[in-house]
């Protein structure tokens, strides 16, 4: 997702994974912690119990552009655009909530991908009981996953890994991204995760005929031809695929609209249909001999 140009549908999502360190916190919304920056707690507020929040509710009238222009997004933007020089996969986020992970035993799944992982959360509560971890980043593409897949995955040492990527590669959010370079970044973190002991499950891409915010792209032919290739590889590596997409679509292109209010990220009732298929994906991967 563009992170700097609020011009479409979820880009304000995207400021919520951001890191900032180089400004003070008055002009940015962040508190630094360390040498890594914390979201102000005005900011995270903001976002999740106000903005996402009402994407999330299948009743609500969502719209992204009725955010745009406020304080607060002003305030995340600035902050965005001062972390995305300071840490550019975002390693800092999940610092502090990993040292804690650590504290106890490992657990049973961890959940690695953008902000339709990230919502998920809040989306299906439920999923995320004891012993399952979201690591999800709003606005990443998988390359910025590959950069932090060790300390958000592999030194928790869960048993199963579900990898969910693809929608901000497409969307371009980092630059034109490549079908190979996506293959290449799923093959290092599958090869890293197997290579730990850790089952992996390999999500589809969701389904999406448009971005709003890179309104010139028609992802869902590429959608296609990448959720075959991870099919494939999922087979032929010993991973788990779990097909989403099919669950999420209702003309093969597109988000059903009674899933989402945007087209990308799935309300309440999006993340319910897929939950069966989640806590499936995560048993079977859970049996996989290490």
């Amino acid at each position: 997702m563009s992170l700097l140009r609020l011009q479409g549908v979820a880009a304000a999502l995207c400021l919520l994974g951001s890191t900032a360190i180089a400004e003070p916190a008055e002009s940015n919304g962040y508190v630094e912690d360390s040498e890594c920056a914390v979201p102000s707690a005005e900011a995270t507020a903001f976002l999740m119990d106000v903005l996402v929040a009402d994407m999330l509710d299948p009743e609500s009238d969502f719209t992204h552009q009725q955010y745009f222009g406020t304080p607060e997004l002003e305030v995340i933007q600035a902050a965005e655009k001062a972390g995305k020089q300071s840490d550019w996969a975002n390693t800092c986020r999940y610092r502090a909530a990993n040292a804690e992970a650590m504290q106890v035993d490992p657990p049973r799944a961890v959940f690695m991908g953008d902000s339709i992982t990230e919502f998920w959360s809040m989306g299906d509560p439920d999923l995320f009981g004891a012993g399952v971890l979201n690591r999800g980043i709003s606005g990443q593409t998988s390359s910025q996953m590959v950069v932090r897949f060790w300390q958000d995955v592999v030194a928790l040492k869960p048993d199963v890994v579900h990898i969910m990527a693809g929608t901000n590669d497409l969307a371009e959010n980092t630059g034109h991204v490549s079908d190979e370079t996506f293959k290449n970044n799923i093959r290092t973190m599958t090869t890293l995760a197997q290579a730990n002991g850790i089952g992996v499950v390999l999500a589809s891409i969701p389904p999406a005929d448009m971005f709003g915010w890179r309104p010139q792209l028609k992802p869902a032919m590429r959608i296609e031809v990448l959720n075959d290739w991870l099919e494939a590889y999922a087979a032929e590596t010993g991973a788990v695929f779990v097909d989403y997409h099919r669950l999420l679509t209702s003309d093969g292109d597109a988000m059903s609209p009674k899933l989402t209010h945007d087209g990308v990220h799935p309300h309440k009732l999006g993340y319910a249909a897929i939950h069966e298929a989640a806590t499936d994906a995560i048993d079977r991967a859970s049996a996989l001999p290490n």
